[in-house]
């Protein structure tokens, strides 16, 4: 049996590349995962291996929204960058579920639940961080990929992912960035952040919400130590901007402690993936540049 009972999915090829989808047993969320990997064309013509973007998708979200709507591959393939885009939440028929689609599968929030029923399987922050990585090193086309050279991205409550996982393992990235993060979830005017963390960590105003919650996170950065480059983008016409993701107060909060911020405000432009996808090229050169990796 291979590890982790690794299957594939589906093996499709997409911008000189290949976008592989598996699943395998996670003893993480106690239930079957799903991933995606698209690793761009042969490596063989390289000296070095591909490194990662991990991207982490938002609300209601699986691995297929910015594979299919994303825009990413061709860009990747240009850079040379192998894109990981893991499930949002555990889908076991037995995980912990709710009626609304900001709770409960499709909505994980990357974190590792400590209240009932969500404890059981809801420990995404553990997957991420933890699990994929072994996982990603039993794939079949491993050998292609640097697993010691890997960045994060993410949009919305993924973009909250990215920044809070590089916050709190930088060591493990070496930059991130995200479209219209939910930055500041422990804020009493960000209801999608007060009704996931009150149900996953049974508060959404203790010390271990607001270890999820990147502005509260960068304001205990010692000034001039977090060395790693953000970059975030925000459409000033998303409905969601100034009543769920409040990013400037990130921003002014890590500015503030030293770190390397790039923030953009676009005109006209909305939560959807047409705002993700006119940015992608910009943020995978963004992260190319960071991991040094080689361009066409």
């Amino acid at each position: 049996m291979a590890p982790f009972n690794l299957k594939t999915i589906s093996v499709t090829r997409a911008h000189h590349g290949t976008l592989h989808r598996l699943q395998h047993d996670s003893e993480t969320l106690s239930s079957v995962a799903t991933f995606a990997v698209f690793v761009p064309g042969a490596v063989e013509d390289f000296k070095d291996k591909f490194p990662l973007l991990l991207y982490l998708s938002g609300l209601t979200c699986t691995d297929e929204n910015v594979a299919q709507k994303g825009c990413a591959f061709e860009h990747c393939h240009a850079r040379r960058v192998a894109m990981v885009m893991p499930d949002t939440s555990p889908r076991g028929d037995d995980a912990a579920d709710d009626e609304a689609w900001d709770l409960g599968k499709g909505a994980g929030f990357y974190v590792d639940a400590s209240a009932a029923p969500w404890s059981r399987h809801y420990k995404t922050y553990s997957y991420v961080t933890k699990e994929l990585p072994k996982v990603l090193r039993a794939c079949d086309f491993a050998d292609a990929l640097d697993h010691e050279r890997v960045s994060i991205s993410g949009h919305s409550m993924g973009g909250h992912g990215a920044l809070t996982l590089a916050l709190r393992n930088p060591n493990a990235y070496a930059s991130a960035s995200a479209f219209a993060p939910i930055a500041n979830p422990t804020a009493s005017d960000c209801p999608w952040g007060q009704k996931a963390l009150k149900a996953y960590l049974g508060s959404a105003d203790c010390d271990e919400a607001k270890s999820h919650d990147a502005t509260e996170l960068v304001k205990s950065v010692e000034a001039g130590t977090f060395k790693m480059p953000i970059l975030i983008d925000q459409g000033a016409a998303d409905s969601f901007y100034k009543t769920q993701l409040h990013p400037e107060r990130f921003v002014d909060a890590a500015k503030e402690r030293g770190c390397d911020v790039t923030y953009r405000l676009h005109d006209g432009y909305d939560h959807s993936y047409f705002f993700v996808s006119t940015f992608m090229r910009e943020h995978i050169e963004f992260h190319a540049a960071a991991l040094g990796s080689l361009k066409i």
